[in-house]
């Protein structure tokens, strides 16, 4: 082998070795939520710290204000900020005023922080608020199973199955701030019912932060029969009262 030959080898050799560890970074960053979450047999073997956190409800008039975008193939489809505000809390309920830009208002009742029972527009979620309680006070390694029934006033029902886990604990960098967070994953898989709905399995991350009583980011992706068709992150941008 020549020294020209020889040394085009090692140059061409090399920029492959770049380019790859280059696209094994950016994969990194694109891991889809079905690849993080397993479905209800999703594995959360992740070591406890022994240090678990409760909820606790945020004052009452706190304020958070979140940018929401949707994705569909990629592509950028909405963004729209979103308004929350405590208006009543209790050891294991929380009421929040959603206002949207658009001027529309909504009432949304939450059971220890993540999942909605009621909203004032009709929406109910059924479950087995003792079995979802199993998961809290939270800690690296817990998880539980549950089913959850969702009615709308319209006559609409379905039935999901619902696991949640949580992986661990982490800080989060937001425009509202730094914030200790502890990162859940949540997968959900309609079971019945659902033959009218746009998706049947929703995969969702939450990044829940214990001082506000409810997470201040969550990453959701939407699948019909494992194609994705939508994805949305919900970031908080301000806090206030």
């Amino acid at each position: 082998m020549t020294t020209a030959i020889r040394t085009t080898y090692h140059l061409i050799r090399n920029e492959l070795i770049h380019v790859a560890v280059a696209i094994l970074a950016v994969v990194a960053t694109m891991i889809p939520l079905d690849a993080l979450s397993a479905g209800t047999s999703q594995n959360c073997n992740y070591k406890a710290t022994g240090d678990p956190v409760r909820f606790i409800p945020p004052p009452n008039g706190t304020k958070i204000r979140f940018e929401d975008v949707g994705l569909r193939a990629g592509a950028e489809q909405t963004r729209r900020e979103i308004d929350y505000t405590s208006r009543a809390g209790a050891e294991t309920e929380m009421e929040w005023a959603i206002h949207l830009a658009s001027g529309h208002a909504l009432a949304v009742r939450t059971f220890l922080g993540l999942l909605q029972t009621e909203t004032s527009n009709g929406t109910a979620n059924d479950f087995n608020r003792k079995l979802y309680a199993n998961l809290w006070p939270l800690d690296s390694g817990k998880s539980v199973e549950f089913d959850l029934t969702t009615s709308s006033t319209g006559g609409a029902k379905y039935t999901s199955q619902v696991s949640m886990c949580v992986s661990r604990f982490e800080k989060i960098s937001l425009a509202a701030g730094d914030f200790d967070a502890v990162v859940i994953d949540a997968y959900r898989q309609v079971v019945q019912g659902g033959k009218n709905l746009p998706f049947d399995e929703v995969y969702t991350r939450y990044w829940y932060v214990p001082q506000f009583g409810i997470y201040l980011q969550r990453v959701r992706a939407m699948f019909r029969e494992k194609r994705e068709i939508m994805k949305q992150t919900r970031r908080a941008i301000s806090i206030g009262r």
